[in-house]
């Protein structure tokens, strides 16, 4: 079974990652800055989680409709935001094609799966369902500033004691993936994700059916940078 079925859906997920919550206040309308889109505009939120980003893309006037593969999440998204939401798997979306004026894919949203060629996937079924000149807002993790990060600290267990879970990172053998271990509410977790260099990135976009219309280092829109924590990219639909 892939494991983000069980992490993501597992209520230890809301204490791990408790604070999404306070920095969806700053991510959230930078983020939907940066998406550029005009008032009235369709978006689809993939994945949405429980909807922390939701309000600042409505704010913006934009139609949001989300998707996650989580039943906890989509429940309490329904909860707090409500909104159109189905249940679905990146791989295979249940959207007719270009149905939609963009994809909004929040911070680190990519790489979960075991192959490249499913990641890959992934980006072929956002282009497919977003229509000809429609966006792609996808924003991950600096690959540079994630290797950079982990020198000394890297296969050592780490105490979060307000957060109440511990955690420790490292690089799969290839140096391709990071493996993140955590034990929350006695229970273990593994995220494993492909951390990308941006010609993989832009190999994979182009791949798909995108060209990059803009590369952000940050959530302020600055230039990017092979060493910034996020790289954001905002691309067009062929």
């Amino acid at each position: 079974m892939d494991w983000f079925i069980r992490d993501f859906d597992h209520p230890a997920y809301f204490t791990i990652y408790a604070d999404k919550a306070a920095d969806a206040a700053h991510e959230g309308p930078a983020l939907a800055t940066l998406l550029d889109l005009p008032p009235g505009s369709r978006v689809l939120d993939l994945p949405c989680g429980w909807g922390r980003l939701h309000p600042y893309l409505r704010a913006r006037g934009l139609k949001v409709a989300g998707g996650d593969l989580s039943p906890l999440n989509l429940a309490k998204h329904r909860a707090i935001h409500p909104a159109p939401l189905v249940r679905l798997d990146f791989r295979a979306l249940p959207f007719r094609a270009a149905c939609t004026d963009a994809v909004f894919c929040a911070f680190t949203s990519w790489g979960y799966f075991a192959t490249e060629a499913e990641n890959l996937r992934q980006l072929t079924e956002f282009a497919r369902v977003i229509r000809p000149g429609g966006v792609l807002l996808l924003d991950l993790a600096g690959r540079t500033f994630l290797q950079s990060a982990m020198v000394g600290v890297e296969g050592e267990w780490m105490e979060f004691p307000e957060e109440g879970y511990q955690e420790r990172a490292m690089w799969n053998p290839d140096g391709r993936r990071i493996l993140t271990e955590r034990v929350c509410q006695g229970e273990a977790f593994c995220h494993d994700i492909w951390i990308p260099t941006d010609a993989e990135v832009r190999a994979c976009l182009d791949q798909a059916g995108f060209d990059v219309a803009q590369a952000y280092g940050g959530l302020d829109g600055r230039p990017w940078d092979e060493r910034e924590e996020r790289w954001i990219y905002r691309c067009i639909r062929r």
